[in-house]
């Protein structure tokens, strides 16, 4: 296996674990891996709180993914979401994921949304397609189109939420001190109902007497946020990888009016941090 190869599996596997993030972040946003190989992994990054939250705090996220011998075909753990691919091309890559959303209850420490109603963790089952356009002769040059469709599974709320996306990805030619280094830079747009928004950025009348001058309303869906994932890339030895990678978000309509966000939190979202992955 080439080090050109290696680095950008390697890329692809930290701006997927960095737009999945943790454990604890909100939405993810996968990257498939697009070549063959087997790797794991481990990121260490800085997350919000919660949905919506001013505050960070430190969450890890495993990288495990398993190449389908004499095919293109692939099962992947990131973070919190499980996807399997089962298209045989380089091009193109589509199947179904599994996610899981984490809770927000008196874990959290604002002391008036940690005492708002809880909302439990939520599991998703849905799917992805993914199309990697080359730029040029080069490999590694290319820009990934992708888009999901979840739904809730355990009534936290229902109906579905989406994500659209678009990924550069770079190859350096110098790279970094002799290293091979590639960088990757996104944008992406997530879509979700009113059921989704009321029940992370919602106030119920029961929340009425722990958080005074609010007026319960019903929310609407759309488009909730933009993101934009970044990552650099290097290879630091054959078999070991190393990423610094991070994601903003900006939080939209009535996600960002809510005062779970505009009193208690903040509408810009930030997860930055560092993995490690190694070949296998």
């Amino acid at each position: 296996m080439t080090k050109l190869r290696v680095c950008s599996s390697s890329l692809a596997a930290a701006a997927a674990l960095l737009a999945s993030s943790c454990v604890t972040a909100q939405e993810l946003v996968p990257l498939q891996l697009p070549q063959e190989l087997n790797l794991v992994g481990l990121g260490l990054f800085s997350v919000p709180d919660y949905y919506g939250s001013s505050k960070n705090q430190g969450a890890a996220a495993p990288i495990i993914r398993y190449q389908f011998e004499g095919t293109k075909m692939y099962a992947q753990l990131i973070g919190p979401e499980a996807t399997l691919n089962l298209v045989d091309r380089n091009d193109i890559k589509a199947g179904p994921l599994i996610r899981v959303r984490q809770r927000r209850d008196d874990d959290v420490d604002d002391e008036v949304v940690k005492r708002l109603h809880p909302v439990a963790t939520a599991t998703e089952i849905g799917a992805f397609v993914a199309y990697h356009m080359p730029v040029d002769g080069r490999p590694l040059h290319k820009v990934i189109f992708y888009a999901d469709m979840v739904g809730n599974t355990n009534n936290v709320y229902n109906g579905a939420t989406g994500n659209l996306r678009v990924n550069y990805v770079y190859p350096f030619e110098q790279g970094l001190m002799g290293k091979p280094l590639i960088g990757n830079i996104g944008f992406g747009l997530f879509f979700a109902n009113s059921n989704f928004n009321q029940a992370y950025f919602g106030v119920r009348q029961s929340d009425v007497p722990v958080f005074p001058g609010v007026t319960p309303k019903k929310l609407d869906g759309g488009l909730t946020s933009i993101k934009i994932p970044f990552s650099i890339t290097s290879q630091v030895d054959p078999k070991w990888l190393v990423t610094f990678a991070g994601r903003y978000e900006h939080l939209l309509g009535d996600a960002k009016d809510s005062p779970i966000v505009s009193r208690r939190g903040d509408e810009n979202q930030w997860i930055i941090g560092i993995a490690a992955s190694y070949i296998f």
